[in-house]
Parts: C-alpha cells; structure tokens; sequence
C-alpha cells in the first residue's frame, strides 16, 4: 500500500525525535515538579507567618520568618518550577515543528543541572540572609550568571534545531519558543546589570525591578504557554487554528507592548509622571493582542468544547488560557489610579502574579506534561482520578488564593489609607485573608505532592501499558 508510506514515515520520525529529546526533557519536568513542591511549601510557611508569625518559631528554622520565605517560595516557584517546566516544553515542541532531533542530548542534561545549582544557591542564599529585595530577583547577587549561562546553552540548541527544521512554514508556536529563547537573556541581563552591577539610586533600581516583572510575564512565561497553547489545542480536537491572522496579530502585540509594562505599579511614587503612564498605556494596549488571542482559542474550540471535559491537556490548558485573559483585563484596570491606589502596597500584588505563574503558566504546562510525557516514556498515566484530583485542587486553590489576596489587599490598602488610625488596624484587617489563603495552600499542597508522585510513576515506566490514554471525563474513571 504505497499511499501509507509517508504516513508510516511520519510515525517513525516522531518517534525519533521522541527519543532523541527524553532524557533532557524529562530530566527538566522532574526537576520543576521537585521544585513546585518545595515551593508550595514554602507558600504555606509564608501565608502562616502573615497571621501567625510564631508558626514554626524554633530556633534550628529562625530562617523561615516571611522576610526570607517569601522571597525564596517566589524564587523556586518561577525559576524552579515555571522556567524548568517551560524549558522542558519548549525543547519537545521545537523538536516536533521543526520535525529535527535533538543532537548530543548531555549538554542539555549539562546545562539543566547548572540551572538547579543556581537555584539551590539561590534558595539558600536568601536562607541564609544573603538574598536581595528585590521580587523575583532576591537571590543572591553571585546566583545570576549561573542561570544566564544555563539558559544560553538551552537556547543554541533551540536555535540548532530551529536551523535544522524541514521544509514547511513556521508555526506560531515556534514564534512564540524563540520570542521567549530572545527576550528572557536580554530582560535578565539587564535587570541584573542595572541592578547588581551599575551603581544607581534605589528609584531607579526598584523602577527597573518593577518592568523586569512585567517583562518576565509578557515576554517569557506567556510566550512559553502560549506556545504550548498554540500547539495543544489545534493538535487535540484534529482542526487548524481558527485564524493565522489573530495568531499573528497576537505575538506581534505582545512583542511590541510587553516590554513596555510593569512600571504602572508606581503611579503617584517618586517616579517622573510619563513613566507609569507609558507603561500603563501599554498595558491597557496589550489588551488588543491578549483579546486576538482568546478569540482566536475560542472559536478554534468552537464546537468542540466537549474535549475540555475529557482531555487532561485541553482542560487544563483552557483553565490557563482563561487566566491569561483574566490576568491581562485586571492588569489593565490596576493601570488606573482608582484602582490602582489600592494595589499598590498590598497583597493583592500576590494576587497577580499567583494568577499570572500560577493560574496562567502553570495550568498550561500541566496540560502540556499530560501530553507529552506518555509520548516520552511509553505508558499512559496511571490515573485519571488522580488527574481529577489534581486539576480541581489547583484550579480551587488558584482561585481561593487570588481572590483571598486581592480583595484582603484592597481592605489592607483601604486601612493604610486611614492616617489617623493606628497601624496595627491594617494588620488586622488582612489577617482573615491570610488565613483563609493558608487554607488554600494546604490544598495546593497536597494537589502538587500527588503530581510529583504521579510524574515519578512515569518516569520510572510504572504506569499503565496499552494504547488508551487516560482520561477525566464521567465516563472514564481509571
């Protein structure tokens, strides 16, 4: 039968490709999952020293105090967890687009174990007192050409395979993966210059702060999940993405406006005017791109919606692109000074950024570490139930955190605003809050500790043998 040959080849290219990238792509999936469950961990730690600062007050843990916590939980939550988790993606889908195996797989392996050593030097500097103030930059100042020279030797290799891709056009996925390879090296070389390195007023050091936060997320981790995104969506429900005019339109957008935000937070601070104005415009504008982009996965699904209910991979990634718009649309109404006032110095700054790493981020790469791992190792996941579980104790406790944070920071915010009162009022009045989010960890936790378990099954080849994927929809209970 000559008319299956070409099909026959294209099942055993995919299966090379899987091959040559399995051990490095699994090596970066297992690390992240160990990362995301330290860092949920220390979430819990922290969120109990805001209403409880004499939890775990012993003297062999004086490290755990909120001051050190939260800046090491947001530290392996984004570099441990959600940078390893996206690398890992990325190296499976440029594979597969560019339809070219992975070389010489131990560099990679190489420059993954180098990426850990940066963030275990990391963790435990700030443990050790040694971290800075800065958020999402706090680690020590020796930490970050370790994590820059990592990822640049991540990069050559997308970029190799980009070179060596076959014939064909360009997918939007691949746009996205080498948007995310460019920016991340340029927006964390020049935060960590401007800095760690130049000397400079600390106006300017929190200014350039505040952007590398609003460049991380719209120019680093939502390029990676869209990416994956992109990929996922189209390849489960066995139809072309609606729209390649959205789909440009969309990365084109966020690639012009991302650079361009973060700054808004300091509305009315120390700042010249046209700087939080400028980057609040651009956030406000970024809601064009962000919109193309729902519309674009939206009607993509149109009709086709009972996927999500079946489809590890689709429900996730569907919660995930939802945060995404929901991130963005509240991004740009706290680029209003009527709002804004009231996020600034507050917990509700948590909120946005648990619903941009966490709700947005995370969601996509579990749906795409569903996907791929079974592709990888050569059995399917051991539970669906075990799926179920891990999808609605995230998705609940995703949402319990940043509503619990944003309004328990706007009562907080409403508080300081009251100068005639005493300031322990403020304290008090977000202490409900912080309760109620130490909770919500509690159920994080024990969703992403059955992940990990559930991920180390498979790696190992412990999972179920046989061609029938495992599903979480009513019908399918394994």
């Amino acid at each position: 039968m000559p008319e299956d040959k070409p099909a026959d080849e294209d099942v055993l290219l995919r299966a090379a490709i899987d091959r040559s990238v399995r051990l490095p792509v699994l090596f970066f999936f297992t690390s992240a999952a160990a990362w995301l469950a330290v860092s949920v961990v220390l979430g819990f730690v922290q969120s109990m020293k805001l209403h409880s600062p004499d939890f775990l007050d012993v003297p062999w843990l004086y490290f755990l105090h909120y001051g050190r916590s939260n800046p090491a939980f947001m530290g392996a939550l984004v570099y441990g967890w959600a940078m390893q988790a996206g690398i890992g993606v990325c190296i499976w889908l440029m594979a597969r687009l560019c339809r070219a195996e992975v070389k010489n797989p131990i560099t990679l392996i190489v420059a993954g174990h180098f990426w850990n050593l940066g963030v275990l030097l990391g963790v435990f500097g700030i443990f050790a007192g040694y971290g800075t103030s800065m958020e999402w930059l706090a680690f020590p100042k020796a930490v970050w050409p370790i994590l820059l020279v990592a990822y640049s030797l991540v990069v050559v290799w997308l970029f190799t395979m980009f070179h060596r891709r076959g014939p064909g056009e360009v997918y939007v996925s691949v746009l996205y993966i080498l948007g995310a390879c460019l920016w991340f090296p340029w927006v964390y070389l020049t935060a960590n210059v401007f800095i760690h390195v130049l000397p400079g007023s600390g106006v300017a050091k929190a200014a350039t702060n505040a952007w590398f936060l609003g460049s991380m997320t719209y120019l680093v981790l939502a390029p990676m999940a869209l990416a994956s995104a992109y990929y996922f969506i189209p390849k489960i429900l066995g139809r072309p993405v609606y729209s390649s005019y959205l789909s440009t339109l969309g990365f084109w957008g966020l690639a012009i406006v991302g650079g361009w935000t973060g700054v808004q937070k300091f509305m009315g601070g120390p700042l010249p005017a046209w700087m939080p104005a400028v980057s609040g415009a651009a956030v406000i504008f970024a809601l064009i791109p962000v919109l193309a982009i729902a519309v674009n996965h939206h009607m993509t699904t149109l009709g086709k919606h009972d996927a999500i209910g079946t489809s590890p991979t689709m429900r996730f990634t569907a919660v995930g692109a939802a945060a995404f718009t929901f991130f963005c649309i509240f991004a740009a109404a706290n680029a209003f000074y009527g709002l804004g006032k009231f996020t600034q110095i507050s917990q509700t700054t948590m909120a946005f950024q648990l619903l941009a790493v966490y709700g947005f981020f995370s969601m996509c790469m579990f749906g795409a570490i569903y996907f791929i791992v079974p592709r990888l190792v050569g059995c399917e996941w051991v539970s669906g139930r075990r799926i179920r579980f891990h999808f609605w104790f995230s998705t609940y406790g995703m949402i319990a955190l940043v509503v619990l944070h944003f309004f328990g920071g706007v009562w907080q915010s409403h508080s300081y605003a009251m100068f005639d009162v005493p300031l322990e009022n403020a304290v008090s009045a977000g202490r409900p809050y912080a309760i109620g989010s130490s909770v919500a960890w509690a159920f994080i936790i024990v969703s992403n500790v059955m992940f990990l378990y559930h991920l180390s099954l498979m790696v190992f080849r412990l999972g179920r043998k046989g061609d029938e994927p495992a599903m979480i929809g009513h019908a399918h209970h394994a």
